[in-house]
């Protein structure tokens, strides 16, 4: 199992981020830097400007009218939001990894699900910066895309035991290569230098008890994650999908969490045309 969390570790390093995020991270670094500079930054990769400015004309953001420049849309979202934007972009760009498990397209509209989803109940518990869960929930099953793509023989035996034994699969990753796809994600944003409690909450969502802080944000990304696992569009109770305890943690009606659904279904697609078309 150490040759596996190894080899792990040797792949996850060897995925990086493309150029134009990095020079926004510097920029965000640099005391001196203004809005004039990451606009300029980011309107020098076409793709990614009009991505930008797609999601921040969509109902993720609500704004009343147009927005028709990078500029402006700095300065109405800041600098942060950009950053989460931006890696978003990134991440999808350099997690393109084709493989004969798990096909791309459909793993990231269900993660751009997850992460709004988990954004929407952050927001109604009042969670201050609720925009870090939704780049929670964007990359929080990356580690299944890494074992898909490079360690594809590990991925599909860990499955198939999952199925024939009904056990979860995070549990059998776990107990067969020492890690599970939580931790290989958390290897990945931690070579990318992404917060650590970032790294944290996709590491802990499968077991938020084990987390060592931000255990209701843990909390919110597990029931999300739970959520976007579903395959039936009617509303399932909370209680149903998740441990009590977590359950309760959770501060909010069935009828809010519906609610919440209903806002990340139409908010996930529209931003899904602008980030995966």
């Amino acid at each position: 199992m150490l040759e596996i969390e190894q080899k792990l570790q040797e792949i996850t390093g060897l995925i990086s981020l493309p150029e134009v995020y990095l020079k926004v991270r510097r920029l965000m670094d640099d005391e001196r830097s203004d809005i004039d500079d990451f606009a300029q930054v980011v309107c020098v990769d076409p793709n990614l400007s009009t991505r930008v400015l797609k999601i921040v004309n969509s109902a993720y953001f609500g704004f009343p009218e147009p927005v028709d420049s990078v500029a402006r849309a700095i300065n109405l979202i800041g600098i942060e939001q950009l950053h989460h934007l931006v890696l978003g972009v990134a991440a999808i760009s350099s997690l393109d990894l084709p493989n004969d498990i798990l096909p791309l397209k459909p793993f990231w509209h269900n993660s751009l699900y997850t992460g709004v989803l988990s954004q929407q109940l952050a927001g109604r518990l009042k969670i201050s910066r609720s925009d870090r869960l939704f780049m929670a929930g964007l990359l929080h099953e990356i580690g299944h895309l890494v074992l898909c793509a490079k360690l594809a023989d590990h991925a599909r035996e860990t499955i198939r035991v999952a199925v024939q034994t009904g056990r979860p699969l995070h549990e059998v990753q776990q107990q067969m290569l020492g890690c599970h796809y939580g931790d290989i994600a958390a290897m990945l944003l931690a070579n990318w230098n992404l917060p650590t409690e970032l790294q944290d909450l996709v590491r802990y969502h499968p077991n938020p008890a084990a987390a060592p802080s931000q255990q209701l944000e843990t909390a919110v990304l597990h029931l999300a994650h739970a959520y976007a696992g579903q395959n039936t569009s009617s509303p399932v109770d909370a209680v149903e999908l998740i441990d009590a305890e977590i359950r309760a943690l959770i501060d909010l009606s069935q009828a809010e969490i519906n609610q919440c659904l209903e806002t990340a279904r139409s908010v996930s697609v529209e931003i899904g045309k602008s980030i995966l078309s």
